[in-house]
């Protein structure tokens, strides 16, 4: 065996290809090694260390394994072929890059609902995690309009998924404590709730309901125990007999 030869093993830590693709590649035929060892063991010679690395650059702009196995077979490629391939991986790069600011100002507006609490419930936060989500995901055009209720950048959106979240929070905690529905408290986060309500559905446009009501999928996660959702019922249904 030659000192300049690479095992299996080697030409993974070398080049960041594993070993399981060597031998994939071995496989199908794309990278064949030079020679082998007693036992099977597969060897590779500088020689097959290149042609890796040519395979590694044009996998890297987007080329199938198949076409990279017919471009090393010719040993010449068009230019047009070459261009269209880099355009078509830099759009991918610039989508990926554009899920990954998405994803960092989800994350960002998450901090900014939670901060200034101890401790957060759970069940609370995941409500909030896939509501963000799955609106983004549904409301996508207009969750980008500056001026929409469903841009999460802006400071409206934050201000109102606080405000929301805290009432959340407070109605938590007044079941937590057993405050009874009828009472001042629980008067006062009825009223804020149906007024933030009330707010939020008077800045969303006609279209923008409609394109909400065909969500394919609903957010089936519900940030209330049956407790808390029966003390909301019944602190509403108080408050509507008061305001007859």
């Amino acid at each position: 065996m030659s000192n300049n030869m690479f095992t299996i093993g080697q030409l993974a830590k070398q080049t960041g290809v594993t070993i399981r693709t060597l031998r994939y590649y071995d496989k199908i035929g794309l990278l064949i090694p030079t020679d082998y060892k007693d036992g099977g063991h597969r060897l590779y010679s500088p020689d097959d260390l290149l042609r890796l690395q040519q395979i590694q650059s044009l996998k890297f702009i987007g080329f199938s394994l198949k076409d990279i196995a017919d471009l090393l077979e010719s040993h010449d490629v068009e230019e047009q072929q070459l261009i269209h391939s880099i355009a078509f991986k830099k759009r991918e790069l610039i989508a990926e890059q554009e899920r990954i600011h998405q994803t960092i100002d989800q994350l960002d507006h998450m901090k900014t609902i939670i901060s200034g609490y101890e401790k957060i419930d759970v069940k609370l936060f995941c409500f909030i995690i896939h509501s963000i989500l799955l609106e983004e995901e549904n409301l996508n055009e207009y969750s980008q309009i500056k001026g929409s209720i469903h841009n999460f950048r802006s400071e409206e959106r934050v201000n109102l998924d606080k405000e929301y979240f805290s009432l959340f929070m407070n109605l938590k905690k007044l079941v937590a404590n057993e405050t009874n529905p009828k009472s001042d408290e629980a008067l006062k986060l009825t009223k804020h709730l149906v007024a933030l309500s009330n707010q939020t559905l008077s800045k969303i446009e006609t279209a923008e309901i409609k394109s909400m009501d065909q969500y394919d999928e609903p957010n089936i996660l519900n940030p209330f125990t049956e407790e808390e959702r029966t003390f909301l019922n019944n602190a509403f249904v108080y408050m509507s007999k008061l305001q007859e």
